[in-house]
């Protein structure tokens, strides 16, 4: 039993300094410490199901262990911020002041192409409309244009603009959300008038929400 911790930690290490070198571009939405668990649980999860002279122990025991693993690294790497940076890495500037790091590029294993791609994808059409590009902990590349390059707002034209907030979903799928509608300090009366000012049933309702700013968005389903 000792051999199948020793082994399944050796495994976590090896996997976690392997997904380091391969940069952040591999990574995703995961940190590196997620992906790890989540390749390795399914794989224990998989193994006593496939072998089956192979105890379930054998199985759940490094499972519970991993779990516990990546629940105390979780926990020391919010109090200690080295820790947090060896084992996500830190954020990475691409581009600073509209100049390309062809060095930050190579570290991360990304090609001029694919920044370039990137960028399309986010509104760019060129290198020189970018102030700032940063590749992130998670891999997700974040872009800010250089002041020619910025679209308009309300505040350079000096013209007052009330922000909507956000949307909260009152109903879904049919379904009232009281927390949302407490949130909203509305309730079920207030509710049913503006249901009943649109001659609609909570039943035929697929999504209702309702923004910050007060105004109401009513999707129908589509079998009504």
């Amino acid at each position: 039993m000792v051999t199948v911790y020793l082994r399944t930690v050796f495994i976590y290490v090896f996997l976690l300094c392997t997904m380091r070198l391969m940069g952040k571009r591999q990574m995703g939405d995961l940190q590196v410490s997620e992906l790890i668990i989540t390749f390795m649980l399914s794989e224990l999860a998989v193994s006593p199901i496939t072998d089956r002279e192979l105890s379930i122990m054998n199985a759940l025991l490094p499972i519970l262990l991993l779990v516990s693993i990546e629940v105390i690294v979780s926990f020391a790497s919010t109090r200690c911020n080295t820790l947090k940076r060896l084992l996500n890495g830190s954020p990475t500037v691409l581009v600073e002041k509209g100049k390309l790091s062809r060095k930050a590029l190579s570290d991360n294993r990304m090609e001029l192409d694919e920044l370039l791609s990137e960028l399309r994808q986010k509104g760019f059409g060129s290198l020189d409309e970018v102030d700032y590009a940063i590749l992130e902990e998670n891999g997700k590349l974040s872009v800010f244009p250089l002041p020619d390059a910025a679209p308009v707002t309300c505040g350079d034209m000096r013209l007052s603009h009330p922000g909507k907030g956000i949307a909260h979903p009152l109903i879904i799928d049919g379904k009232i959300s009281e927390r949302e509608l407490n949130g909203c300090r509305k309730n079920r009366s207030w509710l049913d008038r503006e249901l009943h000012k649109r001659g609609v049933e909570i039943g035929q309702v697929f999504l209702l929400t309702l923004d910050d700013a007060g105004g109401i968005v009513c999707l129908l389903r589509e079998d009504t």
